[in-house]
């Protein structure tokens, strides 16, 4: 047997401190080798940090049917708590927000695309979504379901054409140089039209996953099954994001209790939250699905 050697070289930018880079094999049989992990030091030119905020909320829909109450809300709420919390973090907080009607998959991908020619490896990225979210029913695809889907199911080519595919957003969030990135959604779907969400969900946690796991991410997701699971008048915002606002608000602090909120702990307060806020208010528990890669991070300083 002739055995043949392929090399191929890259290059990675590299961040102050610490950087650990992976990498394996695969063969042309797709066999794979364990990952190599390399672990570098930098010591070059102190860098800022800056993150960029896109926050998207959708009340009105193209179909008013699928109107929701509070996305837009939750969307803005998220914008304030960062802009409040995060100064003492960053250099710089960039916010981009669509809401409603210029919430289409066009405005969308041009904004990640404009992200991506300005963002600098140091920086932080973070994705909100409020809104519909659809899986399809030919091949389990995951789409936020964006305001000109005019039908959430049965017609999978006007979900392809107007809204965003995990694919498709895995896809733009890999050109965003950025090395920490946070993808959350709050994404529920429409009570009724279909099956509940408990016999769609492995296949959405599924999507949701390998979302995160190819694009290197930290992925926060809640699981409503259909408007009314995350939507409640008391709480003035969807249920998972209510948590998420007290988690960051301070709530989420565990441990050493330094006034600093990180991924790991607001994931930790998520898992344990929202199981209790949904059985309260509803009746019957909810679980959220998160999935991280790398290490932990802080979000907000508390005040």
């Amino acid at each position: 047997m002739v055995s043949t050697t392929k090399s191929k070289t890259f290059t990675i930018p590299l961040i102050m401190g610490k950087n650990v880079i992976s990498a394996r094999a695969i063969s042309e049989k797709k066999y794979e080798s364990p990952y190599d992990n390399i672990t570098i030091y930098y010591q070059g030119q102190q860098a800022t940090s800056d993150l960029h905020l896109v926050s998207i909320g959708i009340n009105q829909y193209l179909n008013s049917s699928y109107n929701l109450n509070y996305a837009v809300a939750d969307a803005k709420a998220i914008v304030n708590k960062f802009k409040q919390n995060s100064s003492n973090i960053f250099d710089k907080v960039y916010v981009y927000e669509i809401y409603d009607q210029s919430a289409k998959k066009s405005t969308i991908v041009n904004k990640l695309k404009e992200i991506a020619s300005v963002s600098d490896p140091e920086d932080l990225f973070i994705f909100f979504y409020a809104g519909h979210g659809v899986m399809t029913e030919s091949n389990k695809d995951f789409y936020l379901a964006l305001t000109d889907v005019t039908q959430l199911y049965g017609r999978e080519e006007l979900l392809k054409a107007k809204g965003l595919s995990a694919e498709e957003l895995k896809i733009l969030i890999s050109g965003i140089s950025a090395q920490k990135q946070m993808i959350i959604l709050d994404a529920c779907q429409s009570g009724g039209a279909v099956e509940t969400f408990a016999s769609r969900g492995a296949a959405e946690e599924k999507a949701i996953v390998q979302l995160a796991r190819s694009s290197g991410t930290v992925l926060l997701a809640s699981t409503g099954s259909e408007q009314f699971a995350t939507e409640f008048a008391e709480l003035g915002h969807g249920v998972f994001t209510y948590a998420l606002l007290k988690g960051l608000s301070g709530d989420a602090d565990g441990g050493s209790m330094d006034k600093k909120i990180t991924v790991k702990e607001l994931e930790a307060y998520l898992n344990d939250q929202i199981p209790a806020l949904t059985q309260k208010y509803k009746g019957s528990m909810q679980f959220p699905r998160s999935w991280a890669v790398g290490q932990d991070f802080p979000l907000v300083i508390v005040k």
